[in-house]
Parts: structure tokens; sequence; C-alpha cells
């Protein structure tokens, strides 16, 4: 499975005069932006993040090899990776705003994106639409007689919602510097077990809650609780 990584430089004339020239790597002097070790193998994806106080995704290429070490010239006893060509983003790309997209936080050092981002933060840095597709088939019944959930739909469910639980209202990616996420949970509104076919599911159909009103929503073994319900009893509290 390929990773998307992200290769980090702190704001500099440095780093503007390597992103002005094309970021050209004939001198390992001069390349501002690090890896820190960190694995790497052919058909993995990089993107190049500058930080600061606006920290912006601006360039982008793909791993043409594992880590290597130099034997001559000027990368001589030097580690590096070959990659594609990388290209310079014409208008760079807010952290900010990728994070608002996919719930992918700002990075602050060169780091592996986590699976459950990469697809999306991998567009959304490059100027690239999310994938429009909003529905597919769900429910065929498997060999373990339960109900076939589509990966994707719940992927752009959990994008849309950037972190936030419909039933409590709480940002969970606030949490635990992000591990919070873990706790959310994508929730059918229309329970695939109340029919015997597969039905369309579209993304508006799925809400993303944390397991706390997931538990709520599904008191009633039967028939699980509204979301309005949910909310009505919530703001009792």
């Amino acid at each position: 499975m390929r990773r998307l990584l992200i290769s980090f430089a702190r704001p500099s004339k440095k780093v503007e005069a390597h992103l002005r020239e094309g970021m050209p790597d004939d001198d390992p002097e001069a390349m501002p932006f690090a890896m820190e070790d960190l694995p790497i193998a052919r058909g993995d994806r990089v993107l190049y993040v500058v930080g600061g106080r606006v920290p912006a995704y601006v360039a982008w290429a793909t791993v043409a090899s594992g880590w290597k070490t130099g034997r001559s010239g000027a990368w001589k006893n030097w580690e590096y990776f070959e990659t594609s060509q990388r290209r310079v983003l014409r208008e760079y790309v807010s952290a900010q705003d990728v994070f608002r997209a996919t719930g992918f936080k700002p990075p602050r050092k060169s780091c592996e994106v986590p699976a459950e981002f990469a697809s999306a933060v991998w567009r959304v840095a490059r100027h690239k639409p999310l994938d429009v597709t909003d529905r597919a088939i769900e429910g065929a019944a498997t060999e373990t007689r339960s109900r076939f959930r589509n990966p994707r739909l719940r992927e752009l469910a959990l994008i849309r919602a950037a972190g936030r639980c419909e039933g409590c209202r709480r940002n969970f990616y606030e949490y635990a510097n992000g591990l919070g996420r873990r706790c959310l949970v994508v929730h059918h509104k229309n329970q695939l077990s109340d029919t015997d076919q597969p039905v369309e599911t579209a993304v508006s159909q799925l809400a993303v809650v944390c397991a706390n009103c997931h538990m709520i929503l599904h008191t009633d073994s039967k028939r699980a609780m509204s979301l309005t319900e949910l909310r009505r009893r919530l703001s009792k509290n």
C-alpha cells in the first residue's frame, strides 16, 4: 500500500530560493526539506510543506527509490532517495484549508499521513477536487451474515464531518492531540438491517457520531433512535 509522507521545512529565504528555482537536487547543502529518516519505498507519495505562521503545501512528488547513500560527487556519504520530478504548485495550498476539508491537522514536522486521511489530503493539497461520488450500493449479505458497508462512503462522511459528532456536537479532532478521531463512527440513519436487499446509500444518509452517542442511538436494538431525538435528550442535561 502506498504511503503519503510529509517533507517539512521551516520558512526561510533558503526555502523561497529553492522553490523559485524548481527544487534542484544538485547540492545536498541547499536542500531545506527534511524527511528525518522516515521509512520510504518506491511508489510512496510526498507532499512538501513549509511551516511557520501560515503553513502551506507547496510541492509534491512520487518516490522512485528507497533510501540510498551517495558514493561520489556532491552527494557522497549523504543519505537520499529518488523521486519523480518535484512539482512546485503555482498557488500554495493553506494547511488550514486542507485541515478543514480532510481533518488532517497542519503538520509541524516530517511525518507519515495516517491512512484514513491520505487519499483526501493527497488530492486537496494538489488542488484536486475530492471524489464527487456520494452514493453507492450497500447492504449485500456477506459470508459472515453481516452487511457490506462501502468504505468510500465512510471516508467521505468522515471528511465532511471534519471531526464533529452530529449528536453531542463536540469536535473530536481537538481531543488528545487528534487521537479523539478514533472515537468517531459512521451511523446509517436508515438501518441496513431494515431490508433484506442491497440498497443505494447516499452520504447524506450517513451521520458521523461519537461512540457514546452511537450507543445511545442503538439503545433499542430493533429500531435506532433518530438524531433529532438524541439531540433533544442531550439538550436536557
